[in-house]
C-alpha cells in the first residue's frame, strides 16, 4: 500500500473512531437523565410507602395512603418524565423566557406580565381552600425532591439552554393553568378584528365575515378610529405564545360524547373525549392513575398541575369540551389631558394601578415594564409605543383575573359519586368554561356548562365598549343554577363539539364563538342512526374522516361548476371538478379528492377576502380561530355577496367567477407542492404533521427532538380532527391530543392514546411509543386493579420514608 493510501485509510479509521466516540457520549449525555423506574428509592417528602407501578407504556399507578403521600409522589413522578416541559410551561406562564432564551422572548413575556398569570396566581394562591392549599404544596413537595435529587443529571433541554431549575413553588401551578384558561379563549383577538372590520368597512358588510351560528343548530341540547396600530404588538406577542406551543393560531376544539345504557351493548353508558389541542411533543397530556386516601381516579392530567383533569374513577366517568364562552371584553379608555397616569371612569379622573415588572434577559440588561390598570383591567395597548400620546388606551377584562379555586372542582370531581356530587363539584369551576359529559355506573348520563359567563349591561361582548360608560360593563355571571344543562335525555345521548349549546331563546348571551357545526351533525348523524353502541363504535367515531363541511362545499361547487363543463375557457379545472364529483367528503390520506378541495377552500377563502381587506388586515383575519371557516361556507352556500368582487379588477366579479378561479388556483396550489402528476396529490403526502418540541424549531436540534412528518388524513371539519392554519396549509398543527373511552359496565378499565408518549425524554423508550398507535387509531388498556397492576407492570418503584 503506498503511504497516501495508508494516510487516507489512518484518516478514515481516526474520524470513525471519533465518531463512534461522540456518539457514545451522546448516548451517555442523553440517557444520564433517565432516573430509575423500579426498586427502593428513599423519599424525604412522603410519610408512608408509596408504590408506583408502570404499564407497557409507562403510566404511573400511584398507590397511597394519603392524599398528601399521593400528591407527593405524583410530584416526584411527572417530574420524573417531565421536568424541563414543566419548567417551560412556568415560564411561559409567567414571563420568564427571556431568562433562559434571551431577548427574542422578551415581547412574549411582556405579554405574559401585562395580561400578569403570575400576580392572578399569587392572588388564588392566598384565597385557595384548605384542601387545595395542601394538595399543590404536595405536589411542589414532590416535584422539589426530584430537583433536589436529581440536579447534577437533569433533561437534556437544561444543558442544551445552559441553566438549572429554580425550586417549584404552589403558583407557578395555578399561573400555568390560568395560561391554559386564557389560550382556550378566543375573543381576545377576534373582538379586535372585528373591530378594525367594522371600522374600514361598516357594520352591515363586516358582519357578512362574522355571522352568527345557524340558527338550525344542531345544539347540544334541544332547546371610531382603528384600534390596530395600539393593539397589533398585543395580538402578535399572543399569537406568538401561541406559536411556541405549536398551535400557531389553530383553532382549539374537542369532541365527546356519551351514550345511556339503553343504548349500549353491555347495558352500561359509555363516554368518548377526544379534546383537539396542539399536536406537540412532548405530548400536552399525561397520563395517570392516583390511588390514595378518598382519591382513585384514573386518566389525564396536565404536567405540573395536579389531579385527572379527563378520566374516570369506580363509579362514573367524565369529559369535557371548551365552551366557547365570550369571556374577554377590551375597553377604550380616555385619559387625562393634564396627566397620562390618570384616566375617566365615568364619574371622575382616577389614577391608573400601576405595577413594576423587571424582566431579567439573557445575556442581555433587564427590561423594565411598567403595568397599568384601569377597573376594567390591565392596559393592553401599552405593548406598543405609539399610545403614549394619543390620549386614549385600551384595557382588557378577562374573567380568569377573578380568583377562583379550579383545584376544589377537580378533586370534588375525582371523588363524586353520582351526578349530584359531580354537578355539587362543578359549582367551584370558573375558568376556562367547559362543557362536562358525565355517565355513572348507575346508569345516569349528563350535560353541564361549567364556568363563569359575564353578565354585561345593555351588551353583549363583540366589540370593544367604552370604558368610561355603563353599556359593556360586567355586572355579574350568569348563576350556576342558570347555566345550561341535562340529565337523562330522551333520546339516550349526549354530544358536545364546540357547537353552540342552547337556541336563542335563552335568556343570557354566551358567546358568538361557535365551531362550524360540521363535526357535531356528524356525531349527531352516528348517533341518531344506530341502535346500540358498543366500544368498537365509539372507536369507530373518533376515527371518522367524513367531513359535513366539505359536503356541503362540494355543493355549491357541483351548481356553480357542472354547466360549465363544456366550455373551452374551462379545461384548467374541469379535470379537477371530475375528480371531486363522485366525492362523498371521506378525507383519506390516500385520496386526491380532499387535496383539491382544501386548496380550493384555501384558494376560495384569499380570492374573496383578501383584495379588500389587505395584506395585513387578512392575515390576522384568518388566524381568528373559526371564523374565517365559518364565513366562506355561509357565503358560498348563501347568494352573491359584494365580498366575491374583486376590488383590483376593473370588472365585478360573481361568486360563480371566484368559484372556478379558485379550482384553478387549486391545481396551481397542488402542482407547486407535489408536481404535475395528479395522482400523487394524494391528501396524506400534502396534509402531514410534524410533532414539535419547543426547541425543535431550530434545525440543529429537529432531528433529535421533533417527531414527523406523518402523512394524516381528515381536517377541521370531522371528527378525527387534523387542522391547518389557513396562513400555511397544509401542516397539521391541531387534533386529538388523547382519545379517551370509558365503558361503565368496566370500572377498572378504560381505554387511552396520546401523541407521542409518557416521557420527555429523547432517549426513553416511552418518548414516542404511543405515536403510531395514535396515528392507526389504536388504543391502549388502563387498568386501575391494584392486584392485577402488581402482577403484570413492567415497573414498579416503591417510594420508602427516609429516616
Amino acid at each position: 500500500m503506498s503511504r497516501g493510501w495508508r494516510v487516507l485509510a489512518n484518516s478514515v479509521v481516526f474520524f470513525l473512531l471519533l465518531a463512534f466516540i461522540l456518539l457514545v457520549f451522546l448516548y451517555r449525555f442523553l440517557t444520564e437523565s433517565l432516573t430509575p423506574m423500579d426498586g427502593a428509592l428513599h423519599f424525604s417528602a412522603v410519610d408512608k410507602p408509596v408504590h408506583v407501578y408502570r404499564d407497557s407504556v409507562g403510566v404511573p399507578h400511584i398507590f397511597a395512603e394519603s392524599e398528601a403521600d399521593l400528591f407527593r409522589a405524583a410530584g416526584y413522578v411527572i417530574a420524573q418524565d417531565r421536568l424541563w416541559q414543566m419548567d417551560f410551561f412556568r415560564r411561559l406562564a409567567c414571563g420568564k423566557l427571556s431568562e433562559v432564551l434571551g431577548s427574542k422572548a422578551v415581547e412574549l413575556d411582556k405579554f405574559a406580565r401585562v395580561i400578569g398569570f403570575a400576580r392572578i396566581a399569587r392572588d388564588i394562591e392566598a384565597k385557595l381552600s384548605p384542601q387545595s392549599s395542601a394538595v399543590l404544596q404536595a405536589y411542589a413537595d414532590g416535584i422539589n425532591a426530584f430537583i433536589a435529587q436529581n440536579g447534577s443529571t437533569l433533561p437534556i433541554e437544561f444543558a442544551l439552554l445552559g441553566y438549572e431549575p429554580e425550586p417549584w413553588q404552589v403558583s407557578d401551578s395555578i399561573a400555568f393553568t390560568r395560561f391554559m384558561a386564557w389560550k382556550l379563549s378566543f375573543s381576545w383577538y377576534v373582538d379586535l378584528t372585528l373591530h378594525e372590520l367594522v371600522r374600514k368597512f361598516g357594520a352591515k358588510k363586516a358582519a357578512e365575515v362574522f355571522p352568527d351560528f345557524p340558527g338550525t343548530g344542531p345544539f347540544i341540547l334541544s332547546q371610531d378610529d382603528s384600534l390596530l396600530p395600539s393593539i397589533s404588538t398585543f395580538v402578535q406577542a399572543g399569537m406568538g405564545m401561541l406559536d411556541l406551543l405549536g398551535s400557531r393560531g389553530g383553532r382549539l376544539g374537542s369532541n365527546s360524547w356519551v351514550v345511556s345504557g339503553d343504548r349500549t351493548s353491555s347495558g352500561k353508558p359509555l363516554l368518548a373525549n377526544d379534546p383537539h389541542l396542539e399536536l406537540m411533543t412532548p405530548s400536552l397530556w399525561y397520563e395517570m392513575h392516583l390511588s390514595g386516601g378518598e382519591i382513585d381516579a384514573a386518566g389525564v392530567s396536565l404536567p405540573g398541575v395536579p389531579g385527572v383533569v379527563i378520566g374516570h374513577n369506580q363509579r362514573i366517568a367524565w369529559g369535557l369540551t371548551n365552551g366557547m364562552v365570550d369571556d374577554v371584553d377590551f375597553y377604550l379608555e380616555r385619559i387625562s389631558p393634564d396627566s397620562l397616569a390618570r384616566y375617566w371612569d365615568g364619574r371622575e379622573w382616577q389614577d391608573f394601578k400601576v405595577v413594576e415588572e423587571e424582566i431579567e434577559v439573557k445575556d442581555g440588561p433587564t427590561v423594565l415594564l411598567q403595568v397599568k390598570s384601569t377597573g376594567n383591567g390591565p392596559v393592553v395597548s401599552d405593548l406598543h409605543p405609539v399610545v403614549g400620546d394619543s390620549g386614549r388606551v385600551v384595557s382588557m377584562r378577562w374573567v380568569g383575573q377573578t380568583p377562583s379555586d379550579e383545584l376544589s372542582a377537580n378533586l370534588g370531581i375525582m371523588q363524586a359519586q353520582n351526578w349530584q356530587d359531580f354537578v355539587t363539584a362543578l359549582r367551584d369551576f370558573k375558568v376556562p368554561a367547559q362543557n362536562f359529559l358525565f355517565a355513572s355506573d348507575a346508569g345516569d348520563i349528563g350535560y353541564h356548562l361549567a364556568g363563569s359567563v359575564p353578565v354585561r349591561h345593555k351588551a353583549t361582548g363583540i366589540l370593544p365598549h367604552a370604558g368610561w360608560k355603563r353599556q359593556g360593563r360586567w355586572l355579574s355571571e350568569v348563576p350556576f343554577d342558570r347555566l345550561p344543562n341535562a340529565l337523562n335525555p330522551k333520546n339516550g345521548y349526549l354530544a358536545t363539539a364546540n357547537n353552540k349549546i342552547v337556541d336563542d331563546h335563552y335568556p343570557y348571551y354566551i358567546s358568538n364563538l361557535w365551531e362550524p357545526p360540521s363535526r357535531a351533525e356528524r356525531i349527531h348523524r352516528l348517533l341518531g342512526a344506530g341502535e346500540s353502541f358498543s366500544v368498537q363504535d365509539f372507536k369507530e367515531m373518533q376515527l371518522n374522516v367524513q367531513s359535513a363541511l366539505a359536503q356541503e362545499i362540494m355543493q355549491v361547487i357541483h351548481q356553480t361548476a357542472a354547466h360549465k363543463l363544456d366550455d373551452p375557457a374551462s379545461r384548467d379545472w374541469v379535470s379537477l371538478f371530475k375528480l371531486m364529483r363522485e366525492w362523498d367528503g371521506t378525507e383519506s390520506p390516500e385520496s386526491v379528492a380532499p387535496a383539491i378541495f382544501h386548496a380550493f377552500f384555501v384558494a376560495a377563502t384569499e380570492n374573496t377576502l383578501k383584495d379588500e381587506m389587505g395584506e395585513e388586515l387578512f392575515n390576522i383575519y384568518i388566524r381568528t380561530g373559526n371564523v374565517p371557516f365559518r364565513v366562506m361556507v355561509t357565503l358560498l352556500s348563501g347568494s352573491d355577496s359584494v365580498w366575491f368582487d374583486d376590488i383590483s379588477t376593473a370588472a365585478v366579479e360573481s361568486k360563480e367567477d371566484i368559484v372556478l378561479r379558485s379550482l384553478t388556483d387549486a391545481g396551481n396550489i397542488l402542482q407547486k407542492l407535489v408536481g404535475d402528476n395528479i395522482s400523487d396529490w394524494r391528501w396524506g403526502k400534502v396534509h402531514t404533521l410534524t410533532m414539535k418540541h419547543p426547541l425543535g424549531r431550530h434545525e440543529s436540534l429537529a432531528f433529535l427532538l421533533n417527531l414527523g412528518p406523518y402523512s394524516v388524513g381528515g381536517s377541521t371539519g370531522t371528527i378525527n380532527s387534523a387542522e391547518y392554519r389557513l396562513a400555511h396549509p397544509f401542516d397539521v398543527v391541531v387534533g386529538p391530543s388523547t382519545r379517551q373511552i370509558f365503558d361503565l359496565s368496566q370500572p377498572e378499565r378504560s381505554l387511552s392514546i396520546i401523541t407521542s408518549g409518557q416521557s420527555g425524554q429523547r432517549m426513553s423508550e416511552h418518548y414516542s411509543d404511543q405515536t403510531d398507535d395514535w396515528l392507526s387509531g389504536n388504543y391502549h388498556t388502563v387498568h386501575t386493579n391494584r392486584e392485577l397492576l402488581a402482577e403484570t407492570a413492567a415497573n414498579h418503584l416503591t417510594l420508602v420514608p427516609q429516616k
